[in-house]
C-alpha cells in the first residue's frame, strides 16, 4: 500500500521514540551516532543510521507516499550509501517556511541515510512560467537567494549538490534535449495537460511553453540520474509520468517517488501556501512581529472543516480539521531528526505532535496558547536566518534585490516577448556558417559540405525543411523539395530537422532508420537538383545549428511558446486523431529554426505560418510545393473503390529503394482508366517529365493494328490522344516505365552507388532492412 498512515508503518528500531506516531531519534542515540546539531563530529565518523531498516524508516518518514516501498528497500540494499535524491525548485520570489525549514529538515534526513541530495535550480522553468517578467538574470538572483536561505537554515551541505538547469543543459545539450523530445513522442497531449493542471495551471488558458514544463521535469529525473524523486505531493503526476516513461521506453529501474506533505496556507480553505498572498504563509525573512501577527490571525479550528473537499486534492492522509497551526506543529516543529519538543506558555512540554493536537482538541490547550507556543518555536527556527541576512552585507543586499522584483504577469496568459530571439542576428549567422561547414561531415561523409563559397547575407536565404524521414522515403517528396529549392533570387538551404523528427516519432522512433532515411533523402534531393540544373547552396542538420548555440536556441523555443496559446499550436499541427505531444513541440522548434537559419523565405505550410508570426524577417513566398497535387498516388482501382489501406504508402508511391522491376510493377497496377484525364497518376507523371524537360519524348511502342509507334514530345498532344482513347493505358504505361527508369531512377541509383561513397549504400541498406521488418510485422 503506497498510501502513508502512521499506523501502517513497518516496525521501527528500538532506539527510536514513537510517541503517537511522531518519529525521531532520542537524545542518547543521537549523541552516540556522532552528530551534533545535524553535523558530523570530526572525532567520530560513525554514521547516524547503521542499518537498512533504520534508513528506510527515516526516508519513509519524509513522505506521505512512497511509490513503492519495496523498491525503496531494494534500492538501499543495492546502493546503501550512494543513492541519489532529487528535487527541483523554480526561483520565483521569496521563500516560505515549507520550502525553507521543512525542506532543510527533510534533506538532512535523506543525507543522514547515505543519500546525495541534488537540487535542480530550474531557472529555465521559471522563464517558461513567465516568472520575474521572463527576466533570466532576475531569476538567477532569486535562485542564489534561495540557496543562501537554506545554508542559514541549517541544511547540511556535505552531500548536497546544486545544479543550475540553464548551465547543465547547455553543457550537455546533445544529451538532454533529445531525451525531452523522446519523452514528448511517447505521450498524448491530454496526458501532459493533466500534469500541467496538477501544477496549478488552467487547462483552457495554457501557453504552448507550459507544455514543455512537465516534459523537461520528467527528463530532469533521468538526466540527473536520480534514484528517488523527493518532491511535494503536488508534483506527483509529473513523477508518475516518469515511471510511465520507463514502461514505454523499456527502462527497468523506475525512479522511486517519495512525496512530502504540502503545508496548508494560514487562511481557511487554502490547500497550500501562496507566494502571491503574503499572509498565507510564514516567510523565511519574516520578522518576529510578522510571524506573531500571521499566526495570531491564522485559521485554527477545533471542529471538522466543511470545506475540506476543496483542498483534498493535495492530501494523501485524511485530515478533517485542516488546521494550519496544527499542521505547522506536526511538520515544522516536530520535523527534525533530533528529539524536538513543543513548549506551551505555561511551561508544559509536549514531546509529539499528537500530544499537542489531542490537548488542543480536548480544550486542555487553548487556541491562544497553541499559537503562542508555535510563534516561539517558529521564531527560534527563523532567528539564524534573520541574523544571517541582517549581519552579512552581501546576503542583505541579495534579499533586498529579490524583494524589489515584481512579477509582471500574474496569470497564465501568453505574453509577447520584447525580442523573439535572445541572440543577435550576427550570432545566428556565424552559427549557421559553422553548421553548414561541418554539416556535410555529420550527414554524408562530407558529400554536402559547402564549398569555399560563403553565405552572402546581403542576399536572402530560403530555408526548405525536409519532411520527417520515413522508412519508405518517397520520390514525390524529394521532387517537391527540388522544386521548393529552385530559385535564382534566394540562397537555398535544405534543412534536415533531425531533432524534430524525434518528437514526431519518425520511423517509429528507430534512430538508425531515421538517420538513414534523412541522409538518403538529402543525397537524392541534391543529385536531382543537379540533374534539373537547380543547384542548392547547402544542406544542414537542425541539430548542428542548435548545438552551435544551444542555450539561445532553446530560449527561443521557450519564448515562442510563451507567445503562443497551446490551442493555436495544436490546430496548426492538424492532427486528426487524439493529439500527440510531439507534433506540438516540433511546431515550437520551427519558430526557433526560422530564426536560426536567418531565413527570409520558406515554403508556406501551417507550421511555418504560425512560426512566422514570431520571426519578422520571414516573408512567405506565393510558392507552394505543387508537385504534391500533380503527382498523384499510384492507386489501384480497388483502392479507389474501397479506400486506402494502412500499409498503402510503399505501394502507392515510388520510393528510393525501388529497382526497375518495382517501378514497372507499380506503374502496371496504377489506376489509369481509358479516356479519364481527371484522376490519372501515370498521365500526371508524363506531364511532369515532359514539362520539366527531363525527357525529350515519351516513346510509345505498339503494333501497327493498334496505331503503331508514336513519339510524344508535347504533353498537350499526349493528353488529347489519351482523352480520345487514341492512346490506350496498356500502351502508355510501358512507355512511362522506360522514361522513369532512364531518368529519375537512374539518378537515384547513381547517387546511392556512387564510387567510393559507402554512406549512401549503408543508408540504403538500412532502409531496406527497415522495410523488411515492417513487412514482417504485418504478417
Amino acid at each position: 500500500d503506497s498510501k502513508f498512515t502512521n499506523k501502517s508503518i513497518m516496525s521501527w528500531p528500538a532506539e527510536w521514540s514513537s510517541n503517537e506516531g511522531n518519529w525521531h531519534l532520542d537524545e542518547e542515540h543521537f549523541q552516540k551516532s556522532g552528530l551534533q546539531n545535524g553535523k558530523m563530529i570530526e572525532k567520530d565518523k560513525e554514521p547516524l543510521l547503521t542499518t537498512i531498516s533504520e534508513k528506510v524508516a527515516v526516508l519513509r518518514s519524509v513522505g506521505e507516499e512512497c511509490v513503492t516501498e519495496s523498491e525503496l528497500e531494494k534500492l538501499l540494499e543495492k546502493k546503501e550509501t550512494c543513492f541519489r535524491l532529487y528535487d527541483g525548485f523554480e526561483p520565483s520570489g521569496r521563500m516560505h517556511i515549507a520550502q525553507g525549514v521543512f525542506k532543510a529538515m527533510n534533506v538532512n534526513k535523506c543525507t543522514a541515510c547515505g543519500g546525495t541530495f541534488v537540487f535542480w535550480v530550474a531557472d529555465w522553468f521559471a522563464l517558461m512560467n513567465d516568472k520575474m517578467g521572463g527576466d533570466l538574470e532576475k531569476i538567477k538572483q532569486v535562485g542564489k537567494y534561495l540557496v543562501e536561505v537554506w545554508k542559514a537554515a541549517g541544511m547540511v551541505m556535505d552531500k548536497v549538490e546544486f545544479r543550475w538547469a540553464s548551465e547543465e543543459i547547455t553543457k550537455k545539450a546533445n544529451e538532454y534535449w533529445p531525451l525531452v523530445l523522446d519523452v514528448a513522442r511517447r505521450f498524448t497531449l491530454a496526458r501532459l495537460i493533466k500534469c500541467c493542471t496538477a501544477l496549478g495551471r488552467s487547462e483552457g488558458n495554457l501557453s504552448a511553453a507550459q507544455i514543455l514544463y512537465p516534459l523537461m521535469q520528467c527528463t530532469d529525473i533521468f538526466f540527473l540520474k536520480a534514484d528517488i524523486c523527493q518532491l511535494g505531493v503536488d508534483q506527483r503526476k509529473v513523477n508518475m509520468l516518469a515511471r510511465d516513461y520507463c514502461d514505454a521506453a523499456g527502462i527497468k529501474f523506475k525512479p522511486i517517488i517519495l512525496s512530502h506533505h504540502m503545508l496548508y496556507g494560514l487562511k481557511e480553505g487554502q490547500a497550500k501556501m501562496s507566494k502571491s498572498d503574503p499572509d498565507s504563509a510564514i516567510f523565511m525573512e519574516d520578522s518576529a512581529s510578522e510571524v506573531e501577527r500571521k499566526i495570531l490571525q491564522a485559521y485554527c479550528p477545533r471542529e471538522k472543516n466543511n470545506n475540506i473537499s476543496t483542498i483534498s486534492n493535495l492530501r494523501l492522509i485524511q485530515d478533517d480539521l485542516a488546521n494550519p497551526c496544527l499542521d505547522y506543529v506536526r511538520h515544522i516543529v516536530f520535523a527534525p531528526l533530533r528529539s524536538p519538543t513543543f513548549q506551551a506558555p505555561d511551561g508544559k512540554l509536549y514531546t509529539s505532535a499528537d500530544q499537542v493536537e489531542n490537548a488542543f482538541l480536548m480544550g486542555e490547550l487553548s487556541e491562544n496558547d497553541l499559537k503562542r507556543g508555535l510563534i516561539d518555536a517558529l521564531n527560534a527556527l527563523l532567528n539564524p536566518v534573520r541574523q544571517h541576512f541582517e549581519n552579512d552585507p552581501s546576503a542583505r543586499a541579495l534579499v533586498e534585490r529579490v524583494r524589489s522584483y515584481k512579477r509582471t504577469n500574474n496569470n497564465n496568459t501568453p505574453t509577447k516577448t520584447k525580442s523573439f530571439s535572445v541572440s543577435s542576428l550576427e550570432e545566428r549567422r556565424q552559427a549557421l556558417i559553422r553548421a553548414l561547414a561541418k554539416g556535410g561531415d555529420t550527414i554524408h561523409n562530407g558529400f554536402f559540405k559547402t564549398s569555399n563559397a560563403r553565405l552572402d547575407f546581403n542576399k536572402p536565404i530560403r530555408a526548405v525543411f525536409a519532411p520527417p524521414p520515413k522508412a519508405a522515403p518517397c520520390l514525390q517528396e524529394a521532387l517537391s523539395l527540388v522544386e521548393a529549392l529552385h530559385s535564382s533570387e534566394y540562397q537555398c538551404i535544405l534543412v534536415l530537422a533531425d531533432w524534430s523528427a524525434i518528437a514526431l516519432d519518425a520511423c517509429s522512433g528507430e534512430a538508425k532508420a531515421r538517420d538513414a532515411a534523412a541522409s538518403l533523402l538529402a543525397v537524392v534531393v541534391t543529385k536531382l537538383s543537379a540533374f534539373f540544373k537547380f543547384p542548392i547552396f547547402g544542406v544542414v542538420r537542425q541539430s548542428d545549428y542548435i548545438l552551435e548555440r544551444p542555450s539561445s536556441y532553446w530560449i527561443d523555443v521557450i519564448n515562442a511558446g510563451r507567445a503562443l496559446r497551446l490551442d493555436d499550436v495544436v490546430k496548426a499541427t492538424k492532427q486528426s486523431a487524439e493529439p500527440r505531444t510531439g507534433p506540438v513541440v516540433a511546431a515550437l522548434l520551427r519558430s526557433a529554426d526560422l530564426a536560426a537559419t536567418c531565413a527570409s523565405s520558406s515554403p508556406i505550410d501551417p507550421i511555418n505560418e504560425l512560426a512566422a508570426t514570431l520571426v519578422s524577417q520571414v516573408s512567405f513566398d506565393t510558392l507552394k510545393p505543387t508537385l504534391n497535387t500533380r503527382l498523384q498516388p499510384l492507386l489501384t482501382a480497388d483502392e479507389i473503390a474501397n479506400g486506402l489501406q494502412d500499409d498503402s504508402e510503399d505501394r502507392d508511391f515510388f520510393i528510393f529503394t525501388d529497382d526497375k522491376a518495382a517501378v514497372k510493377r507499380k506503374i502496371k497496377r496504377a489506376f489509369c482508366a481509358p479516356g479519364d484525364i481527371s484522376f490519372n497518376p501515370p498521365l500526371a507523371y508524363c506531364e511532369f517529365l515532359l514539362t520539366k524537360n527531363l525527357v525529350s519524348t515519351i516513346a510509345v511502342k505498339r503494333p501497327p493494328e493498334n496505331g503503331g509507334d508514336k513519339d510524344y514530345t508535347d504533353f498537350a498532344q499526349l493528353r488529347a490522344d489519351f482523352a480520345s482513347t487514341a492512346l490506350h493505358p496498356g500502351d502508355l504505361k510501358p512507355a512511362l516505365t522506360i522514361a522513369l527508369q532512364n531518368t529519375l531512377f537512374d539518378v537515384i541509383t547513381s547517387a546511392i552507388q556512387a564510387p567510393g561513397d559507402k554512406t549512401a549504400k549503408t543508408a540504403h541498406a538500412a532502409i531496406k532492412a527497415m522495410l523488411k521488418k515492417i513487412a514482417k510485422s504485418k504478417k
